[in-house]
């Protein structure tokens, strides 16, 4: 009878861990369900690692699986209201927005500085159903990673011109990108 013990004992404190975790998560509000900050995901994934560990493995005992959810739920709390009343402790925690597109024109360094190609921007661009970078006043990667794009005021004088031209400037880039693309695969 003892392995019917152990095996109702495993159901049991999986179920009281997940149930343990669903409460901790909808206490930590909104906010952490929605576009996930670093801090935020470093939260869930530890949620999910202590599900597994007191739940699965049974590593560690259900009321220590407990604990160590509410206070995961209590750090995010804590964290939440530090970041929500000190600008300097937003940033430090959640980042900052870059612009990598500011009236039209690319900003090629901060592209650099976070990693994204030109097709990659495009694609994102794309996504939001821009066709030309031209008609973008901001496109900006948010602390989040989510992509956010301002477009501008419509232009009816040299509006043909303006296309043309970033037309012209989204050629030479896809072909300097082919050339560097040929230029790795030869060596």
């Amino acid at each position: 009878m003892e392995s019917w013990t152990d095996f109702f004992s495993f159901v049991f404190n999986l179920i009281a861990i997940y149930v343990a975790a669903l409460v901790v998560v909808r206490l930590m509000g909104k906010r952490a369900l929605g576009e996930l900050s670093l801090f935020d995901l470093v939260i869930m994934v530890g949620i999910g690692e202590v599900i597994v560990i007191v739940g699965l493995e049974q590593k560690v005992s259900l009321l220590k699986g407990i604990i160590i959810l509410i206070l995961l739920g209590g750090l995010e709390f804590i964290l939440s209201l530090l970041t929500f009343k000190s600008r300097f402790f937003s940033r430090l925690v959640e980042g900052k927005p870059t612009i990598l597109i500011n009236d039209g024109q690319l900003i090629e360094e901060n592209l650099a500085r976070e990693h994204i190609s030109y097709a990659d921007l495009r694609q994102e661009l794309r996504k939001q159903g821009v066709s030309r970078i031209s008609k973008v006043s901001k496109a900006i990667l948010e602390a989040c990673g989510k992509f956010s794009v301002i477009l501008k005021e419509e232009e009816d004088e040299g509006s043909l011109e303006l296309q043309i031209l970033d037309e012209l400037q989204s050629l030479r880039r896809e072909v300097n990108q082919l050339k560097q693309l040929v230029e790795m695969n030869k060596k």
